[in-house]
């Protein structure tokens, strides 16, 4: 089935129904797709280093957010 086909398939079933819990999470889905659009329009290079600072936090690497506050109160009252 071709992308055009599936597209007005969709239209339709969405036309047709009239539950609302179905239309909202159609809406939620092409929200969430415009939040993360400013990701895909970074330089690469940007994301690269995004992508490789989520790595690191979900391996446990860096510090946690409060340790650097209480780092940076130190280093703000010198």
């Amino acid at each position: 089935m071709s992308l055009e086909s599936i597209k007005f398939e969709l239209v339709e079933k969405i036309i047709h129904t009239n539950n609302k819990d179905i239309i909202n999470h159609i809406r939620a889905i092409f929200d969430t797709q415009q939040e993360d659009a400013w990701f895909e329009n970074l330089p690469e290079d940007v994301k690269l280093s995004v992508e490789q600072g989520i790595k690191e936090a979900d391996n446990g690497e860096g510090k946690p957010h409060t340790v650097v506050m209480k780092d940076l109160k130190k280093w703000l009252k010198k």
